[in-house]
């Protein structure tokens, strides 16, 4: 599906859900936005948010498990809150990926902005390879290497897919926050299909970067697949060469 039959097909989606859906991701954006230390102030009727420590890193595997959540309830397969925390016992292996994605978001960012931002995109699928059991033996460096080159191809389109949703950020203080109830659930479901399409698009090695006929080719020892000679990992298995 393209960008605009996701958000229909999203739409859709959500009817009867909302509450379902909007309880683990508030859960999981207070987590992962967890602050202390914050000092409050009004300087000429402005409020002012100065200092604070921000400790949502350490529930990054909520985040994970917030798309594990997703995935399935997307897939029509069974779901529930405890799927937020399903990765607990997986916390240092996703501590320390995301510690690493940050870490060269953050250098890239320093170079220039761009660059920084482009990084970023480029780490969009990093949470959905940790919450897919194929990928659990890649190393830390490895599952930021696989998101790149899943989403080769995809940046700008996934940069657009999230321009589309201004206008209803823009609603957002019109109404209160009132439209967010209903667009929180239905943005991150349309995200989450989104991303995953690319996800699963290059798992089939069926992605618009090139043809499956283009190019030398290897085959990959752990499940026969054949693939394309440049590519690091098996985009069936998730084997790395």
């Amino acid at each position: 599906m393209d960008r605009v039959e996701i958000k229909k097909w999203a739409k859709e989606k959500v009817k009867g859900h909302i509450w379902e859906l909007l309880v683990p991701i508030l859960v999981a954006g207070i987590l992962t936005g967890f602050t202390v230390g914050q000092e409050y102030t009004m300087e000429g009727g402005t409020f002012k948010v100065e200092g604070g420590y921000n400790l949502g890193i350490f529930f990054y595997f909520v985040q994970v498990g917030l798309i594990y959540f997703m995935i399935k309830f997307i897939n029509d397969e069974d779901h529930n809150f405890k799927d937020l925390f399903h990765f607990a016992n997986d916390y240092v292996r996703i501590f320390l990926v995301n510690l690493l994605q940050l870490v060269f978001i953050v250098l890239w960012t320093l170079c220039f902005i761009v660059p920084g931002v482009i990084k970023a995109f480029a780490y969009a699928l990093v949470p959905y390879l940790l919450a897919d059991d194929k990928y659990k033996d890649l190393g830390y460096r490895d599952i930021l290497k696989k998101s790149e080159e899943m989403m080769n191809g995809h940046k700008m389109d996934y940069f657009v897919f999230c321009l589309s949703f201004i206008g209803w950020f823009l609603l957002i203080p019109l109404t209160l926050g009132l439209i967010a109830i209903w667009f929180v659930p239905y943005m991150t479901t349309a995200q989450v299909k989104f991303l995953n399409d690319i996800k699963t698009g290059a798992e089939g090695g069926n992605t618009s970067k090139k043809s499956s006929t283009d190019g030398p080719k290897k085959t990959c020892p752990n499940c026969g697949t054949e693939v394309d000679e440049d590519n690091d990992f098996c985009t069936n298995c998730g084997q790395k060469f």
